[in-house]
């Protein structure tokens, strides 16, 4: 794991790789959570209940529809930023595949994760990059003005690293 602080944006950012088995949401969750805690950000427990939850949403499709990743690679990867007021996520895998969202069975016992993402999310959206893909959202949080892009100005070199 690294961090990364920019003093001219006051990005902090911070990657975390996870096993492509079923408990890499709830590793995640716990993770991410404690991430944010860390940098002492001003969040609701709103906020951090739903930044918990779509990052859960993220990985168990990442674990549930990606590709298996190549021997010897890490399953998948995470990246969570804050800005002067936005929280931005990634999960990256080594599927190309773009995650397409359909219309939720509410019956069922699955298959309303993009639903739920499209839904609590300011922003959202996946990136196919030369080693897979990367699946994102925003959500603003905390004082300050709202970031106006949809994605970082580039991709979180990490995703590359697999």
């Amino acid at each position: 794991m690294n961090v990364l602080t920019d003093p001219t944006t006051r990005l902090l950012s911070r990657w975390c790789d996870l096993p492509c088995s079923p408990i890499a949401s709830s590793i995640a969750r716990r993770w991410v959570t404690a991430m944010l805690a860390s940098w002492e950000l001003p969040l609701s427990p709103a906020n951090e209940a739903t930044i918990a939850e779509l990052t859960s949403e993220l990985v168990t499709n990442a674990v549930q529809h990606a590709a298996p990743p190549p021997p010897g690679s890490s399953g998948i990867r995470i990246n969570v930023r804050a800005g002067a007021a936005t929280i931005w996520l990634a999960v990256c895998d080594h599927d190309p595949t773009l995650p397409t969202r359909r219309a939720p069975d509410f019956f069922a016992e699955s298959g309303r994760g993009l639903f739920l993402v499209e839904a609590q999310a300011d922003r959202w959206g996946a990136v196919q990059h030369k080693n897979g893909k990367y699946v994102w959202f925003t959500l603003q949080c905390h004082g300050g003005r709202a970031a106006h892009e949809t994605q970082p100005a580039t991709d979180p070199p990490g995703c590359h690293e697999h």
